[in-house]
């Protein structure tokens, strides 16, 4: 009887100690996330055969490290298709987005940064842009769907004339044609790659405009992750972090640590 008693105890005690081990696996697959990624230097840098770095890469690990999660990549995708998985739960984080009514309705929308600077190209040297007042009367090329920053957003109607570019690439071939006045991107690296794909000389020339810091950007949790629920206490602590300045910090360090994408 003895010894069916201390059989039955080291039962007990293995079959413990495996629940135990399987909740330590459940535990860790709970605490990776899967974050939607695009390639847009310096926010989002997503090489082949690297892990993909970035402002908003950098930015999103900072945040949900402090409550124990890491987070896992996307294949390099478009922001369009981003957005579609985000929405439809079948990945958990995307990073870059600017605020919009459609957005909430799927995502939570986690604070860490505001849009500094915009950069726009002018195919005309007698175009010097320096506010976003000076776009009034101008044909301003954008990419469908994307947002620019609050004031161009919220412009009244008849302000300027936006014109709308299926990508980069295209935005690039309608202005080089004189078929509008400025591009909108934010984008740094644009020009360089669209005179490097295109043989012909353009005098299409950079603008770095300075914004006034009102457009903030967000990391999106989508609605359908299985850390939703967490979504209050996020929104809390991102508000936190970018308001004591410690995002701000993780960006700086990039930019240190990373000089080859600003330059």
């Amino acid at each position: 009887m003895l010894l069916l008693t201390r059989a039955l105890i080291i039962l007990l005690l293995i079959c413990s100690a495996a629940q135990a081990n399987s909740n330590i696996q459940q535990n860790d697959k709970d605490s990776t996330l899967r974050m939607c990624v695009s390639h847009y230097p310096p926010y989002q840098i997503v090489l082949p055969e690297q892990a993909p770095i970035g402002e908003n890469i950098a930015t999103t690990n900072y945040l949900f490290k402090q409550l124990g999660f890491t987070i896992e990549y996307t294949p390099n995708n478009s922001f369009w298709r981003c957005l579609a998985l985000l929405k439809s739960g079948k990945v958990d984080l995307m990073s870059g987005l600017l605020d919009a009514p459609e957005r909430r309705q799927f995502s939570h929308l986690l604070v860490y940064g505001s849009l500094e600077k915009k950069v726009f190209y002018v195919n005309n040297d007698q175009l010097n842009i320096k506010t976003f007042a000076d776009l009034e009367g101008l044909r301003v090329a954008v990419l469908r769907g994307v947002k620019q920053f609050k004031q161009f957003d919220n412009a009244p109607a008849g302000f300027f004339t936006k014109v709308y570019a299926s990508d980069l690439d295209a935005g690039f071939r309608i202005l080089a044609a004189g078929k509008v006045d400025v591009l909108i991107s934010t984008h740094f690296l644009d020009l360089a790659t669209f005179k490097k794909n295109n043989v012909t000389d353009h005098a299409i020339k950079e603008i770095i405009v300075d914004l006034d810091g009102s457009s903030l950007l967000y990391t999106g949790l989508s609605k359908q992750s299985k850390i939703a629920h967490l979504a209050p206490e996020l929104e809390r602590l991102s508000k936190r972090l970018h308001q004591n300045g410690e995002f701000a910090h993780v960006i700086k360090m990039f930019k240190q640590q990373h000089p080859q994408y600003y330059q």
